[in-house]
């Protein structure tokens, strides 16, 4: 990817979060400078939930997220939002969004929002990790993997984002012993605004990155190859406590299942203490082009 094609722009994710009110129920995210990529999924999804939070009452931020994706997005084309109000109960809210661009909608999503509440809580833990400042920045990581260092470098140079990998892997599966497994930690590259629908939505950006890494693992073919080809199909988030999308996470990622075409993964999201943060799950198109 070229630097022309890089869809970041001053003030990163926080400033992809910033629509254009169009009425009471609709938002437009602007278009993004420079040669047409196809829009990363979790920007179209984050700013799904940024819209949608504008409609509901004060106190109750998201808690979860259902999408689909349609057709691509196209990064030189403005995204129009349109939110449909499903529900106002006395505890959630509940929003329906459609993101458009001219060649029909490229996304439907479902988000809910929930007022603050006390309940019964237990979680599951993180395996033992370096901190992220122990663990080496991905130009020192895979110095000795030039493949897998262009398309690090090609994700972060493409995407506001900071990654780095405490296993020093993206192809061996992690210490989990899974079959398919991957981590990472990650953040935002800019301070996001305190907002706590603005930190959620920034969390639903996050949430998209390398997910689908981890479904080749059992086979013989790497993301890094050229032959693999994935799609995005569904996207969900489930939100359990606050978290800063501009502060590290770590992603915990596994794939328990891959055929007809498709694949299914899952993930963990910690913050640096440990706290579940979110959950995550997502379906896929996942292709392997033919030999010759």
């Amino acid at each position: 990817m070229t630097a022309a094609s890089r869809i970041d722009r001053p003030g990163g994710v926080g400033a992809l979060l910033e629509l254009d009110r169009l009425g009471p129920l609709t938002f437009r995210g602007r278009a993004h400078e420079g040669e047409r990529v196809r829009l990363y999924g979790g920007e179209v999804a984050a700013q799904a939930v940024a819209a949608a939070a504008r409609t509901v009452p004060p106190g109750r931020p998201p808690n979860s997220l259902g999408a689909y994706f349609l057709l691509p997005g196209d990064s030189t084309v403005p995204v129009v939002y349109t939110v449909g109000t499903a529900r106002d109960g006395g505890a959630f809210s509940t929003r329906t969004v459609e993101a458009r661009q001219p060649g029909g909608a490229i996304l439907l999503a479902t988000a809910s929002f929930q007022r603050p509440e006390r309940g019964l809580s237990h979680q599951v833990r993180p395996a033992p990790v370096p901190p992220p400042e122990e663990s080496p920045p991905v130009e020192r990581a895979f110095a000795d993997d030039p493949r897998t260092l262009a398309f690090l470098s090609e994700v972060t140079a493409w995407l506001p984002v900071e990654i780095r990998f405490p296993d020093g892997s993206l192809d061996v599966p992690s210490r989990s012993g899974h079959i398919a497994a991957l981590r990472f930690w990650m953040r935002a590259g800019h301070r996001l605004p305190d907002a706590p629908e603005t930190q959620a939505a920034g969390v639903v950006y996050l949430s998209d990155l390398l997910m689908l890494a981890a479904s080749v693992q059992p086979h013989p073919h790497r993301i890094t190859d050229g032959t693999v080809w994935f799609a995005t199909i569904g996207h969900s988030v489930v939100l359990h406590a606050p978290a800063r999308a501009d502060d590290w996470l770590l992603y915990e990622i596994e794939s328990d299942w891959a055929g007809a075409g498709r694949c299914l993964t899952r993930g963990r999201l910690f913050d640096r203490t440990g706290r579940l943060c979110g959950s995550t799950t997502q379906e896929a198109v996942l292709r392997v082009a033919e030999p010759g």
